[in-house]
């Protein structure tokens, strides 16, 4: 029914707290209408089984080919990435590109995208748009560094001792090294011929010089993934695994494997997929994938209402800091890490260790901690009410791949509000599960009970067993045990009850979903676009491996070792 998300923020009015509009979520059509009067209304009759299963199995056509995919161009990080390292193989000093940063920074960020043109979640990989801004950015910061570069310094003594004789090969030498960084290929001798064009009559000059390497950077195979056949040649084989593992350009050493052969067999292929996974930057890469897949950012900070009476009262002695937020996120994202070196997709849904230090008084001493969907950056809210509805949609979009469409345009047209006497999963039952509303099928159905599941941890992250409840001078009226029973529904079909996020945690894994929509998620993040049904192959192994317990390092390189990595439509 609203707005983004539910945050459980708090307005006072007339003495009574307010939950924001934001409180419902995605009442829609296609998982279920309902009728009745007031808000959300609707003359169609409720469904019974109102969830759309939009995450079956895979199925794998080995004859499928995949449609071929338009020119990408680097993401941001991509291309700042490359700009830094392309600089330091040219043995050029950190103060270049601080030289050249106010202009970089113009460089428009990249926003994250979703498939489906949700406003939760999505991958910033997913943001293709190029505008004005982009291109005009990409040639201004081109110029800047060829003026910034001691290029003659690179370019060796030929361009300083004085022989006008020996000026031709000077140059060529000095296009062909700067060349190969920034084509991420040797060049040949019509790209040869077009940046010496490039120089004009003065060659090896400073000016001359720093036009080539303008040019160089101002090309699109620097600035976007040029492929050219449907099979990729080494090259563009090494870049293509350089920028899934690494966001930046090739190293010397996967350069020299294309070069020589040897990643063209399929031992040093695999070798090479290995030796990039295992390589500390691969970690960089990793973060920003859990972090966008799930929906980290999206993170309130926590420390915003500090200094309101409810909140304090409810944060008692756990005061939050700036910091806190983003030690809740590091928490995430150290689970992620150490299942992606040495362990497996369950044990990351499933790990309950605390990875970040400053979170000790918030774990406590680990009650009721079952893993993913009960850690702090997952239930926290920055307030001092919970967002049942916000962590039902989050489980079913985000873990599930379930769609939850638009709700209809008459939804929430009142602020809902919450009593001093109720538990917020009452007032959320109260205000989207009145029967015969279009909201009760889609809220009772499709996302409370997964929301519901976590409610034994307050809006900090911290265990509990009953909810404070305050008056608006932060005077604590009463505690009601928190309920956490519910019927989640992970498939249409399953009907079993949960007893609360243990319970939830198995169905997730029994059902075989979360595995599907990781193997969706990391696809997309992946490959910078939508899976289609030509897909199934890939992501019914990476699915599969997942589901059978492989190591998530295994899991994680199986699209890359799969033999569609290798083609220009995949």
């Amino acid at each position: 029914m609203t707005g983004p998300r539910l945050y459980g923020s708090m307005a006072r009015k007339d003495g009574l707290l307010l939950l924001g509009a934001a409180v419902v979520v995605g009442c829609v059509g296609s998982i279920g209408a309902g009728s009745g009067d007031g808000p959300g209304a609707s003359n169609e009759p409720p469904s019974s089984n109102p969830i759309a299963d939009n995450n079956q199995a895979f199925k794998c056509d080995d004859k499928a080919v995949p449609d071929s995919i338009p020119l990408r161009r680097l993401t941001a990080t991509q291309y700042k990435n490359s700009l830094r390292d392309l600089l330091k193989e040219l043995g050029a000093p950190p103060t270049v590109l601080t030289t050249v940063a106010p202009k970089l920074d113009k460089l428009p960020a990249d926003r994250k995208t979703a498939p489906n043109g949700d406003t939760h979640g999505g991958f910033k990989r997913l943001d293709q748009i190029v505008n004005q801004e982009h291109v005009a950015v990409g040639y201004d910061v081109a110029v800047a560094i060829g003026k910034a570069l001691d290029v003659r310094a690179i370019a060796g003594a030929c361009a300083t001792d004085g022989n006008a004789g020996n000026d031709d090969a000077c140059l060529d030498g000095f296009i062909r090294k700067v060349g190969e960084l920034a084509a991420r290929r040797p060049l040949d001798d019509a790209d040869l011929a077009f940046y010496r064009a490039a120089a004009g009559a003065e060659k090896v000059s400073a000016a001359a010089l720093g036009d080539v390497v303008a040019a160089l950077l101002a090309a699109p195979r620097f600035l976007y993934h040029v492929e050219h056949d449907e099979a990729l040649d080494p090259y563009e084989v090494a870049a293509r695994l350089s920028y899934h593992f690494w966001q930046t350009m090739p190293d010397k050493e996967l350069r020299t494997a294309a070069a020589d052969g040897t990643l063209a067999t399929e031992e040093g292929y695999r070798k090479q997929v290995h030796r990039l996974f295992a390589d500390p930057r691969t970690e960089a890469t990793l973060d920003d994938f859990f972090r966008e897949w799930l929906w980290l950012d999206e993170l309130p900070e926590m420390n915003t209402r500090v200094g309101d009476a409810v909140f304090d009262a409810f944060a008692g002695k756990d005061v939050p800091t700036a910091d806190l937020r983003e030690q809740m996120i590091d928490d995430v994202l150290g689970a992620a890490r150490t299942a992606a070196r040495t362990g497996s997709f369950s044990s990351f849904l499933l790990d309950t260790k605390q990875h970040s230090p400053a979170l000790t008084n918030i774990y406590g001493g680990g009650e009721g901690r079952v893993g993913l969907i009960t850690r702090p950056a997952i239930v926290a809210s920055g307030s001092a009410n919970t967002r049942p509805i916000m962590k039902g949609v989050f489980i079913r979009k985000a873990l599930l791949c379930d769609d939850i469409p638009a709700p209809p345009n008459n939804a929430a047209a009142n602020a809902p509000v919450l009593s001093p006497t109720m538990t917020t999963r009452e007032v959320v039952e109260q205000l989207t599960q009145k029967p015969g509303t279009a909201c009760a099928s889609c809220h009772a159905n499709v996302i409370n009970p997964l929301g519901f599941a976590t409610e034994n941890f307050d809006a900090l992250g911290r265990h509990r067993v009953a909810q404070k409840l305050f008056d608006d001078a932060g005077k604590l009226i009463t505690e009601k045990p928190v309920n956490t029973q519910t019927v989640p529904k992970v498939t249409p079909d399953d009907l079993r009850e949960s007893s609360g996020a243990s319970d939830l945690s198995k169905y997730l894994l029994e059902s075989g979903k979360v595995q599907r929509c990781f193997a969706r998620q990391y696809f997309r993040f992946t490959y910078a676009r939508a899976e289609n049904e030509k897909d199934g192959c890939a992501l019914k192994e990476v699915a599969e491996s997942a589901a059978e317990g492989k190591s998530l390092s295994e899991v994680m390189m199986r699209i890359a070792l799969r033999p569609e990595f290798k083609r220009r439509s995949f």
